[in-house]
């Protein structure tokens, strides 16, 4: 992994962290499967009018329209509607935690489906580091402060996350990486927008104008920008790399917490990003390129 494609997934981490305060301002005037279903919605238009723009096309192949609908499934349509649910039940920090173990699933479901990405010593260490990371920023007190329910939603999302990860690399493999947000977008949007009228109903009372600015921010950056640079890293550098971002989330989260929203902040969430970033280096084996010295010339 090179030091640009690191620090795009650096960039990546940051755009996600925004979501947790972004979602925290919106879902005070906006229910929990209606900011969903909007967000998902908007980014779909976003994207496909991007597409357009950028002179490609959407395949007519049925075949594609089905990849692009499983990919959907599991990478937006079940985790969003499982830790919308969760997070009623368990505590804000458990759910970072649990949301971390994306990239240890998606190393097992690599090595038990033998993908085509070789897990070797030195990326277990660097997921291992990382996640050690991610208990450090975000403690790990809030992990038994909590519903087993809940729990198990958050942990079934990252599953869902891992598979969605792996299938996208393969299916995908070479197509431009807009076409595939633009398609699994659109075909979630036709998935979510029934679910939430039948959940929640049509909202009868406008937000608020800071929850509607937090909700288009979510989507144009955490959401539609953040989809096209998540499949762009996914074809460079493989779902399994890609998926540590799970471990920059939480900090970054943390982080605007207490710039934006006043919320206390520890030594330890600096600590922990610190070995996140560590974790990352070593999986992603930049480390290599860092500390290796130059060649005498003579």
């Amino acid at each position: 992994m090179t030091a640009r494609q690191t620090g795009m997934l650096l960039l990546l981490g940051a755009i996600w962290g925004a979501a947790f305060m972004l979602i925290k301002i919106a879902l005070d005037d906006i229910t929990p499967f209606t900011l969903v279903a909007v967000r998902i919605a908007f980014t779909a238009i976003i994207l496909w009018a991007t597409l357009r723009i950028s002179g490609l096309n959407l395949p007519r192949d049925r075949h594609q329209w089905l990849n692009f609908a499983s990919v959907g499934v599991f990478g937006l349509v079940v985790p969003f509607l499982l830790i919308s649910w969760g997070q009623r039940l368990i505590p804000s920090s458990t759910t970072a935690i649990l949301g971390a173990t994306t990239p240890l699933f998606t190393a097992l479901i690599n090595i038990v489906t033998r993908a085509e990405e070789k897990i070797n010593a030195e990326r277990i260490i660097g997921l291992g580091i990382g996640f050690m990371g991610v208990m450090i920023a975000i403690g790990i007190a809030g992990a038994t402060e909590g519903n087993i329910i809940g729990e198990l939603c958050v942990l079934g999302a990252a599953v869902c996350y891992a598979i969605s990860a792996l299938y996208s690399r393969r299916v995908f493999s070479g197509m431009p990486p807009l076409i595939p947000s633009t398609g699994q977008m659109i075909t979630s949007t036709a998935m979510l927008i029934p679910i939430a009228l039948v959940w929640e109903g049509i909202p009868t009372a406008a937000p608020s104008m800071r929850s509607i600015i937090a909700m288009i921010i979510l989507t144009v950056f955490c959401t539609a920008i953040a989809y096209i640079l998540y499949y762009r890293l996914i074809a460079t550098i493989g779902a399994t790399k890609v998926s540590m971002v799970s471990y920059l989330v939480a900090p970054f989260g943390v982080i605007y917490g207490f710039v934006f929203l006043q919320e206390p902040i520890s030594r330890n969430s600096i600590i922990g990003l610190v070995v996140i970033i560590v974790g990352i280096l070593i999986a992603g084996g930049t480390w290599r390129s860092i500390v290796k010295r130059p060649t005498p010339t003579t």
